[in-house]
């Protein structure tokens, strides 16, 4: 099937689906013209069942492979139903809800082993499919919850959509991760408010299940390359390590209007990896310009079996933008991860390479950087080395560049290399005055490593624009058709290593909401 075709079918499977559930406009009850009595006024009931939905549609194209760099290049297709439903008994605050993700991408492959099996189309000879999207049938209820609102406190336990900086929705594909649990919120004033909770189950975006286990310590299919400790020590690539899941507190502050500051504390206890302390804060200036200022700052070491490797993570970030034109927003972004080091023997069979680099796992018990960061130095004695660490682990959103970085771009950033550092980004964002049309273009450099242990440069430009067909409402989800568009083109240089990799990233998504 051609790529123009699997856009078109995904196309049509949108307005078909946007004829079946659009909903026909209630006329009201015409009024009398004569009135024997006067009655009482008759308060209409509001329908305590709510629902809502998409279609969504992606064609994701990677160019991996050129003279200078061999390997197989990757494309896949993939459209999506996802119908989410509500019902919320009245005068209570209580309600229950639930969401359904169908995608199928019209390939026959209904698993990623399927991709093995001759039924299965993986498409052009030679290209792989990109199993991020993924390339193969999801069927998944990743939401049944009960959940309570009042103007003081809300909660929600059971399976649920999420967001937190470390522990988000992540929802960059067809579907959004998912979480098993409990979250309470809850309004102390004006200003203040906190949060708990506690989630030991985790659907990936790329799952129909729930497993007991992260992104760190087992290896999805929609994480491709990225080693976990569990995959080094299993012989089943998608059997990882048990893991309790997290805890989780926040607490936050919302200034008045002549103090404008809103931030953040948070704690994260990740079962078995790490504990983490997380402080974001934004401060918006008075002025035509619209100036702001941002910071962020990460504090992590492991804990318990330490099932990932000994972790030791300080992050540094600020974060400046104004408005030089009513359209338009540059912001400049800046994050540092300062590097730690330790002497090791090195386990029998792993050798400090000519890359100065580490494998993931395999006896190594500290938390190295991965996509060829250098990690090591020789040392003087054979067999020994100087390993260099310090990156952040984060279990919910590696290899997913979903993070809260000020610098993290579309396909990569420091917490997705787990790498120490030093990152800078520059973001350019044109808005319509009609706020549908958006776009976005960003310069990343990536100095991952140091001077003392060696340093890979890496570089991203980012293209992302979206426009929506319908009127945006003034509250409320957006419906009708949407578009998007993403581009990302990565280069990257190793110190010793050599080479230039090549990596151009195309998404189009196409969506109908309603």
């Amino acid at each position: 099937m051609t790529k123009l075709a699997r856009l078109g079918l995904g196309l049509a499977a949108m307005v078909l689906a946007g004829t079946t559930f659009a909903l026909a406009e209630t006329t009201a009850t015409p009024a009398h013209t004569t009135v024997a009595q006067t009655s009482p006024t008759v308060k209409k009931t509001p329908n305590p069942f709510s629902y809502k939905g998409y279609v969504r549609a992606y064609d994701f194209t990677r160019q991996n492979a050129s003279a200078h760099t061999p390997g197989a290049n990757q494309q896949s297709f993939n459209a999506a139903l996802n119908l989410h439903g509500d019902y919320k008994f009245e005068n209570s605050g209580f309600s229950l809800g639930a969401s359904y993700l169908y995608a199928n991408p019209l390939n026959n492959c209904s698993t990623a082993r399927s991709h093995f099996d001759a039924k299965c189309n993986p498409g052009a000879p030679g290209v792989n499919q990109d199993d991020t999207l993924p390339g193969f049938e999801l069927s998944t209820l990743y939401e049944a919850y009960l959940g309570y609102n009042d103007k003081t406190a809300n909660a929600k336990v059971g399976y649920q959509v999420f967001n937190s900086p470390w522990a988000n929705a992540s929802d960059s594909r067809l579907k959004p991760v998912a979480f098993l649990g409990g979250d309470f919120g809850f309004k102390f004033n004006s200003n203040w408010n906190g949060e708990v909770g506690y989630f030991n189950g985790f659907e990936d975006r790329a799952s129909s299940q729930f497993f007991r286990s992260t992104l760190l310590t087992y290896s999805p299919v929609d994480a491709p390359g990225y080693t976990s400790l569990a995959a080094s020590t299993t012989t089943n690539k998608y059997v990882g390590l048990d893991n309790s899941g997290f805890f989780y507190g926040r607490v936050g502050y919302n200034g008045p209007k002549t103090m404008p500051l809103a931030a953040n504390l948070y704690y994260y206890a990740f079962s078995d990896i790490a504990n983490a302390f997380w402080l974001d804060a934004k401060y918006p200036f008075a002025g035509k310009l619209h100036p702001f200022v941002a910071a962020q700052f990460g504090s992590e070491k492991s804990t318990g079996t330490a099932q990932v490797g000994i972790i030791d993570s300080q992050v540094f970030g600020l974060q400046g933008g104004f408005n030089p034109l009513p359209n338009i927003t540059v912001s400049l972004g800046y994050d540092h991860i300062p590097s730690k080091t330790a002497s090791i023997t090195l386990p029998a069979g792993v050798t400090c390479s000519a890359s100065h680099t580490l494998p993931n796992g395999k006896g190594i018990n500290y938390f190295v950087p991965a996509g060829g960061t250098p990690s090591c130095v020789p040392g003087a004695t054979p067999g020994t080395a100087t390993v260099y660490y310090g990156g952040w682990a984060s279990p919910y959103t590696d290899s997913y560049a979903t993070d809260p970085l000020f610098t993290t771009s579309i396909s990569q950033g420091m917490a997705d290399r787990r790498a120490f550092g030093d990152a800078g980004k520059l973001a350019v964002t044109f808005t319509s005055n009609d706020k549908r049309y958006v776009a976005t273009i960003s310069r990343a450099l990536y100095r991952y490593g140091n001077d003392a242990v060696g340093v890979s440069p890496t570089q991203e430009t980012d293209f992302d624009t979206f426009y929506y067909f319908n009127k945006l409402p003034k509250s409320g989800a957006y419906k009708g058709f949407m578009l998007r568009y993403r581009y990302a083109e990565r280069t990257q240089t190793f110190t010793y290593a050599g080479g230039l990799p090549l990596f151009k990233y195309n998404r189009f998504q196409a969506e109908y909401d309603f």
